[in-house]
């Protein structure tokens, strides 16, 4: 092994040559949970899909099911009647059988596409959960089929549970993890020794409000230095929460700093933008720095750590609060703070975003789109991509609201759907107008540099290969204008 937990994805490799819809659907599967798993902490985790281990279609994998962490195996039919599939769970069980019941149940989730029953192939395993990727209301008319898609809320649920149960991070008799429709998520960092019961009342009062607090108990997979997990985890919260009192904990490493400090200093660099965000579409994210009016100073880098932290949000600027007095008000300014910040979030982040470019793409098409966004962000612009909208309530509002307040939009055309293309130009253009109190400063497409262009050309719009993106022709005339 190489230090990466290894998961696989069984799925019947034949069916998605038959099934155009399964075949669209198991690529945006796959993007969507390798994306998501990005901003899970713990150790790194590689997905390996059946279609990975066969050179044509119609061929039966050969697993090798004994080298892998953990297994999710896509049912949209009895395993009985797929002979592709079958054949691989018949290699699954035989790895499986001599495992122990509750080391089988740790291993292996169900995610069913449709609703079927529980045949005896299935019967035979013991299994942590059964994961439904339909819908309950059933079989869709107008979209043929009963699979949830990335536009769902429910969707990306579904994704985070699988991630949950594959990281160990929920206990086997949790209940499914709920998201009320205006999901506020707090971060309650690290503490000191002597905070401690302060931090678990707090988390308990948060949780019992139904506020989801971050990160989840398990708190060690956050490692320092490196601190890619705490900024993954960061990027969802809209507040973040740190108590501070006057004893320090033991020091890392070489660093003379305690795991407080490292990340006291991790959240300021992401507060003060140093620290590049992944998610493209910034949430309004304030801080709050306890204090207590009674603290007792016991040693001198603690002393010195309290007196950076007082002058540096003092003139920092941020979205951040040094509260000084009782955990009382500390509360009340909490509860002041998740009424008047968070709950109008959506409202804040329009009205301050500039520089705003919005990278409209297809969802299979996501991991070039966001090399493109690495591209393009190496320029003082902020991007929002349509992958970043899918994690919205409703998406097709989202999509309409960002191309009424972004400040210039691109069509990332990668897959020469055509079809897709003159439908995002169509909404381009109603938005411009109709719905937008000033034009775009500009209106372009982005294509790969050997693909072939055969739509028809806007004369309004830009087009540009993806070589030609970093051009200084491209800056002097377009994203200056919009940088300003």
């Amino acid at each position: 092994m190489d230090g990466k937990e290894k998961i696989l994805v069984l799925h019947d490799t034949y069916y998605p040559e038959v099934n155009d819809y399964f075949k669209s659907w198991l690529a945006e599967f796959r993007n969507s949970i390798n994306s998501a798993v990005r901003r899970i902490p713990g150790p790194e985790k590689e997905f390996i899909f059946s279609s990975d281990l066969v050179e044509y279609p119609e061929d039966i994998p050969e697993i090798n099911a004994s080298s892998y962490d953990y297994y999710l195996i896509l049912l949209h039919e009895e395993i009985s009647r797929t002979t592709n599939l079958k054949d691989q769970f018949d290699q699954l069980l035989t790895v499986l059988k001599g495992l122990p019941q509750h080391i089988q149940k740790r291993k292996t989730t169900l995610i069913f596409l449709k609703e079927i029953p529980l045949d005896h192939e299935i019967l035979q395993i013991y299994v942590e959960k059964i994961i439904k990727f339909y819908s309950q209301s059933g079989f869709n008319i107008y979209q043929q089929t009963e699979l949830m898609n990335p536009n769902s809320r429910e969707y990306w649920d579904k994704i985070l549970n699988v991630l949950d149960i594959i990281s160990h991070r929920i206990d086997v008799t949790a209940q499914k993890r709920e998201v009320s429709s205006h999901p506020t998520i707090v971060f309650l960092g690290r503490t000191t020794p002597d905070l401690e019961n302060k931090r678990e009342l707090l988390y308990n009062e948060l949780t019992k409000l139904g506020i989801e607090v971050l990160p989840q108990p398990q708190f060690d997979h956050i490692k320092y230095p490196d601190h890619d997990s705490l900024v993954d985890v960061l990027e969802y919260s809209d507040l973040i929460i740190q108590l501070i009192g006057g004893k320090s904990g033991p020091v890392t490493g070489n660093l003379k700093k305690t795991d407080l400090e490292l990340e006291y200093d991790t959240i300021t660099r992401f507060m003060s933008g140093e620290i590049r965000r992944r998610i493209g579409l910034e949430k309004s994210c304030s801080r709050v720095i306890w204090l207590p009016e009674t603290m007792d100073i016991k040693d001198t880098q603690q002393e010195e750590f309290i007196l950076r932290i007082k002058k540096q949000i003092s003139y920092s600027g941020w979205d951040s609060e040094v509260i000084t007095g009782s955990f009382e008000q500390l509360k009340a300014y909490i509860s002041n703070t998740l009424k008047t910040r968070v709950l109008h979030r959506s409202t804040r982040i329009q009205k301050n975003y500039r520089n705003h470019l919005y990278l409209i793409h297809e969802q299979s098409t996501y991991q070039k789109a966001l090399e493109l966004a690495f591209q393009l962000r190496t320029n003082p612009v902020h991007i929002v991509m349509t992958h970043d909208l899918y994690l919205e309530q409703n998406f097709i509002h989202s999509h309409l609201e960002t191309l009424q307040t972004c400040d210039a939009v691109l069509i990332y055309y990668g897959l020469n759907n055509v079809y897709w293309y003159e439908s995002m130009v169509k909404d381009i253009m109603k938005v411009n107008w109709s719905q937008r109190k000033k034009p775009f400063r500009f209106k372009g497409m982005v294509y790969d540099d050997d693909a072939p262009l055969n739509i028809v050309k806007y004369e309004d719009f830009i087009y540009l290969r993806v070589s030609e993106l970093l051009s200084q022709e491209f800056f002097n005339n377009h994203l200056k204008k919009m940088i300003g």
